[in-house]
């Protein structure tokens, strides 16, 4: 049943069977509502919210079940940013999360979203000075959402840069340099990032990490690499003939 239940499972029958969104909609909330009553299925009861809020496709479609359903959806968001971060990556454009900026009694929620999908730590710490009371009032731990800050924070550095020296993490993360280590280690265990650690030179290599947002400055981030990569193997191949015409010219 656990695999019948799967979120993709489900939306492909739907589509099979021709269910229209509003009944796609209503079973997707039923499903959501049935993980949360076995509580133990946090992540899955996400699936199913994020799921639901697909399938409003207009603003004007947006109504008090779809604003309660984005409200939890989003505390669900803040509280694990990580898990199903590929699922929540892009849940700003949903027209039933974006109503909740508009919502007097939501709208600091959406702020505090919107720092957790693309801000740092910085702008975390900044919210809080004004608008603190929206973790109680969410039930959202201020140390876990810190921890998790830290780490997504971390991401967008290493989206910005190839090696990045300690200092830069540390002063990212507001810790000490002698923690830099054990941050880097838990974004990498959390799949969140690919890197080496030079602890002679004290630098961080990235290989690979997740992009919390891609606009117009990370297509030009990514046009510079291009053009780096592509002036480097220019530069490897024009060695290789060079050392193939001298080897190819000896007697």
């Amino acid at each position: 049943l656990g695999d019948v239940l799967d979120a993709a499972n489900v939306k492909k029958m739907t589509e099979d069977w021709g269910v229209g969104r509003a009944g796609q909609r209503k079973l997707y909330r039923a499903i959501a509502a049935a993980f949360e009553m076995e509580g133990n299925s946090t992540a899955r009861r996400q699936k199913f919210l994020l799921s639901a809020l697909g399938t409003y496709a207009e603003a004007s479609e947006v109504d008090a079940d779809a604003l309660a359903a984005a409200k939890d959806a989003a505390v669900g968001a803040i509280k694990d940013p990580v898990t199903l971060f590929a699922e929540q990556r892009g849940m700003l454009l949903l027209p039933a999360v974006a109503a909740l900026g508009n919502n007097p009694a939501t709208k600091s929620l959406f702020a505090l979203l919107q720092i957790f999908q693309e801000g740092k730590l910085e702008d975390f710490e900044s919210f809080l000075k004004s608008n603190e009371a929206t973790l109680a009032e969410n039930g959202l731990s201020k140390d876990d959402c810190t921890r998790n800050m830290r780490l997504l924070s971390l991401c967008s550095l290493a989206a910005e840069h190839e090696e990045i020296p300690y200092s830069a993490i540390a002063s990212t993360l507001h810790v000490e340099d002698s923690e830099v280590e054990n941050w880097v280690i838990a974004a990498v265990s959390s799949g969140l990032l690919s890197a080496k650690m030079d602890q002679l030179q004290k630098v961080v290599m990235v290989e690979s990490c997740v992009v919390r947002k891609f606009g117009i400055e990370q297509w030009k981030a990514l046009q510079s690499r291009l053009h780096s990569w592509k002036k480097n193997v220019k530069s490897v191949l024009d060695g290789l003939e060079k050392s193939q015409a001298l080897t190819q010219g000896k007697p």
